[in-house]
């Protein structure tokens, strides 16, 4: 049984995964450190690194949107330590609208509460949204700002051709963060990448539809002697 790795997007928290635990046995789910006094363009890197650091073992790597760009610089250090890529509705690259990024530095709770909003499908369901509601609560907004400028860093689509470690892409059919123009670039560079489509869900897909989302690991599991 393959060690995974579960890697959390911008103003998560290794929460996001804790509808997986059930078919994930051999797993650690980690919190990124926050480094306030790093660069943004030099954030990804040394979270990826720092990443690196946690593996017991060579390991298969499951990031969601901006922890899936921390998978992807993993594999591009050292693929040695990659066993395969989970990438789970990201991209390879993470634009943010201007638009966000002046709400989050101008009313940042609205934002969060906006971006929770957004996270989840149209017509979510409402014990969930007022759970992650208040979760939104508690994210600090200036971490929150400072991992949405880290995204609009990130594009390596000049770079994934070199990557030849086993890679899988899950896409929620309603996710309006990370929509599906991005997750379909990787088809540009893999045509035949294993592509999935968790419907009726948003970019939380593995919170939104943890059955349909868990039958997906469960197949790669299988397939890949994960």
């Amino acid at each position: 049984m393959a060690h995974w790795l579960l890697i959390h997007g911008a103003a998560s928290s290794r929460l996001t995964w804790t509808r997986q635990l059930p078919v994930l046995p051999y797993r650690t789910r980690v919190d990124l450190p926050d480094w306030p006094t790093v660069e943004p363009d030099r954030l990804l890197d040394r979270w990826a690194d720092w990443c690196l650091t946690q593996l017991p073992e060579p390991s298969v790597i499951m990031g969601h949107s901006m922890g899936g760009a921390i998978a992807q610089l993993m594999a591009l250090k050292n693929p040695q330590q990659v066993l395969g890529l989970v990438l789970v509705g990201t991209g390879p690259r993470l634009p943010v609208s201007p638009q966000l990024i002046d709400q989050l530095r101008t009313t940042p709770h609205e934002a969060l509460a906006n971006i929770t909003r957004w996270s989840l499908k149209r017509q979510p369901d409402p014990v969930l949204l007022e759970k992650s509601l208040q979760q939104a609560q508690k994210v600090d907004p200036e971490r929150a700002l400072r991992e949405f400028l880290v995204c609009q860093t990130f594009d390596v689509r000049d770079r994934l051709k070199t990557l030849h470690v086993p890679i899988v892409v899950i896409a929620g059919a309603e996710d309006r963060m990370t929509p599906a123009a991005l997750t379909e670039e990787f088809r540009t560079i893999w045509p035949d990448i294993p592509y999935y489509v968790v419907p009726e869900a948003g970019h939380m897909m593995m919170l939104e539809a943890p059955e349909a989302f868990n039958q997906i690991l469960t197949r790669i599991k299988d397939q890949y002697r994960w």
